[in-house]
C-alpha cells in the first residue's frame, strides 16, 4: 500500500507507542490524525508533526467515536488506514486488582478496537485500498500471570483480527488489509517493573511503529516481534499446550509481570 499521501488515525497517539507509529507515518508522507483521551496530548503531538490534524477521543464512547468521524470526513476527509492502538494495563494477582480496573481494561483494549472499527470500516472499504491495524501484545498467544484481563483482552482482539480478515474475504473485499501486531514488552512506561527476560529484551517504541508502517507498506496481515518470540511462536505452535507453557515457564515469560510497579514515564 502507498503511505505517500494517505490519511492515517491512530488512537492513543498522544504519547508513548501511539505517537511513535504517528511520527513514522508522517515521517512516511503521511496525513496523520492523532486521537486521545487527553485533549492537550492531542494538541501538543499535533503540533509536533507535519500537516498532522487531532480530535481528542475517548473510544470506550460511540457517540464520541461518531462525532470525531463526522468531524474529520467534513474538515479533512476520509482515512486510509486506522491503527487501533489505545490500550490499558493493570498489573498484579487477579484478585488483587479491583473489578472496575478489569472492567476498564476490557472496555478500553477490547471494546474499544471493535467500536472504533465499526465505525470507521466503511471509510477503509471505500477507498481503493484501506487497511486496518490492531495493537494486539505476545500476550495473545501466551498465558501472562499477574496481568490476566490484559491478557485475556489480547487474545480477543487476536481473534477478532484474523476472523475480520477471513470475513472480508469471503465478502470479496481485498482492497482492505486487516493486521494483527504483537509485540512484546515495549518502554513506554506502561510495563514498568515487568522483566521481559535476557532472550527477548525490551522494544523501543520507534522499532515497533517501523514494524506497523512496513506491515501496511507490505500488506501483512501478521507481525509480531521481537524475532525471538516470533521464532519461539513459529517452532511450538505444532506442541502440545502444555508443553508451550512449560517452555514459557522456563524461559520466565510467566513470571514477567511478577515485579510490575505501575504505569511510569515512558523510558525511550
Amino acid at each position: 500500500m502507498r503511505v505517500l499521501g494517505s490519511r492515517v488515525l491512530i488512537t492513543g497517539a498522544g504519547r508513548g507507542l501511539g505517537f511513535a507509529i504517528a511520527s513514522a507515518f508522517a515521517g512516511a508522507g503521511a496525513k496523520v490524525v492523532v486521537t486521545d483521551l487527553d485533549a492537550d496530548r492531542v494538541r501538543d503531538a499535533a503540533a509536533k508533526l507535519p500537516g498532522a490534524c487531532g480530535y481528542a477521543l475517548d473510544v470506550t464512547c460511540p457517540e464520541q467515536i461518531a462525532d470525531v468521524r463526522a468531524r474529520l470526513a467534513a474538515e479533512h476527509g476520509p482515512i486510509d488506514v486506522l491503527v487501533n492502538n489505545a490500550g490499558v494495563v493493570f498489573g498484579g494477582p487477579f484478585l488483587d486488582v479491583p473489578i472496575g480496573k478489569h472492567q476498564a481494561t476490557v472496555n478500553v483494549n477490547l471494546s474499544g478496537v471493535l467500536a472504533v472499527t465499526h465505525a470507521f470500516l466503511p471509510d477503509l472499504l471505500a477507498r481503493p485500498a484501506g487497511h486496518l491495524v490492531n495493537v494486539a501484545s505476545a500476550s495473545a498467544v501466551i498465558a501472562l500471570p499477574n496481568a490476566t484481563t490484559y491478557a485475556a483482552t489480547k487474545w480477543a482482539v487476536l481473534g477478532f483480527t484474523e476472523s475480520l480478515q477471513e470475513e472480508l474475504r469471503l465478502l470479496g473485499r481485498r482492497n482492505v488489509v486487516v493486521t494483527a501486531v504483537c509485540p512484546g514488552y515495549i518502554t513506554t512506561g506502561l510495563f514498568d517493573g515487568a522483566d521481559p527476560g535476557a532472550l527477548a529484551g525490551w522494544l523501543t517504541p520507534e522499532k515497533v511503529a517501523g514494524a506497523v508502517v512496513r506491515a501496511v507498506q507490505a500488506r501483512r496481515e501478521f507481525v509480531m516481534l521481537p524475532f525471538v518470540l516470533r521464532a519461539m511462536y513459529g517452532l511450538c505452535a505444532g506442541l502440545p499446550r502444555t508443553w508451550y507453557k512449560g517452555l514459557c515457564r522456563a524461559l520466565g515469560v510467566s513470571r514477567s509481570m511478577s515485579g510490575w510497579q505501575g504505569h511510569g514515564p515512558p523510558t525511550a
